[in-house]
């Protein structure tokens, strides 16, 4: 497993342009062979995944958000109809204080949560010790359902998405999206080590 690099990448893209511009002129300043995407994170959760399609104009530069591009793991280039990229971020005590550095993780309709929690364990590279002072939840406007207080066995698709799909449509209800929570002790001094390069991005058109 490689250990996790990140730095600052600044991009001049045309204002007039497409995400996959963006990517495209990234890609130039990265050592990887995949596919890239760009990520929207807020509070150390993750908003959006933007497509190539969309106009550049969706990208806004604020001191509330940032955006990562990072490359696209073999195992989540291709979705099947059953399958979801599901976001996953960590807090300590209140599931709307996360911390650290999010991800996506990718789950299947009907698969056994023993099994997401084993992919997860993987992706962080924590030992057995340390992974069982996790809880996992399914966080849902800000509110956490542990896994074992509610005997929640196995992945549910519909738990992952809004109740009314046109909330989808505006950003601003993005905060509302449900994402699998991590809690545990924040130990700044023990990052996380992830499996693909990423670069934190600043955009000026």
């Amino acid at each position: 497993m490689l250990q996790k690099t990140e730095q600052e990448l600044t991009l001049y893209p045309n204002k007039n342009g497409w995400i996959s511009n963006i990517l495209e002129e990234a890609k130039g300043h990265l050592k990887v062979e995949g596919p890239l995407r760009i990520l929207e994170l807020m509070s150390s959760k993750i908003f959006v995944i933007y497509r190539g399609d969309m106009n550049i104009d969706h990208l806004t530069n604020t001191t509330q958000k940032s955006y990562r591009i990072e490359e696209i793991p073999p195992d989540q280039r291709e979705l099947e109809e059953d399958e979801m990229l599901v976001p996953v971020a960590h807090y300590q005590k209140e599931a709307y204080s996360t911390f650290g550095h999010p991800f996506l993780l990718k789950v299947k309709e009907g698969e056994s949560f023993d099994s997401v929690k084993e992919r997860i364990q993987k992706f962080l590279d924590v030992s057995d010790k340390e992974f069982e002072k996790y809880r996992i939840s399914l966080v849902s406007m800000g509110r956490p359902r542990y896994l074992d207080e509610e005997q929640i066995k196995t992945v549910r698709l519909r738990d992952f998405t809004l109740n009314n799909s046109s909330e989808v449509k505006h950003s601003g209800n993005q905060h509302a999206k449900p994402f699998i929570g991590l809690q545990h002790q924040n130990k700044n001094s023990k990052r996380a080590r992830y499996n693909y390069m990423e670069k934190a991005i600043k955009i000026y058109n």
